[in-house]
């Protein structure tokens, strides 16, 4: 087993997983509304959903890594407003 500090270590690779979906947040957040990446993210099917638990969304993803984070979903929100935060 390797662990994955030592991948990066040895590729050089800076972010994890968690901060690349953080950027993307702060991405989308700043799109216009018409961008077909910010309506997919967004898309809620019509169907009636199977039985079994709810499947897990990139937004519930991102928002537990929010959580990790030591912040609110709303200090999050006010956050990725501005680019250089």
């Amino acid at each position: 087993m390797v662990r994955n500090e030592s991948i990066r270590e040895q590729t050089g690779q800076e972010l994890s997983v968690q901060e690349g979906r953080l950027r993307w947040l702060g991405d989308e957040r700043r799109m216009s509304d018409d961008r077909i990446a910010k309506q997919v993210l967004h898309w809620v099917p019509e169907d009636r959903r199977k039985r079994g638990r709810p499947r897990i969304t990139w937004q519930h993803v991102v928002i537990k890594d929010v959580e990790k984070g030591g912040l609110s979903w709303e200090e999050a929100m006010s956050l990725t407003a501005d680019r250089r935060e």
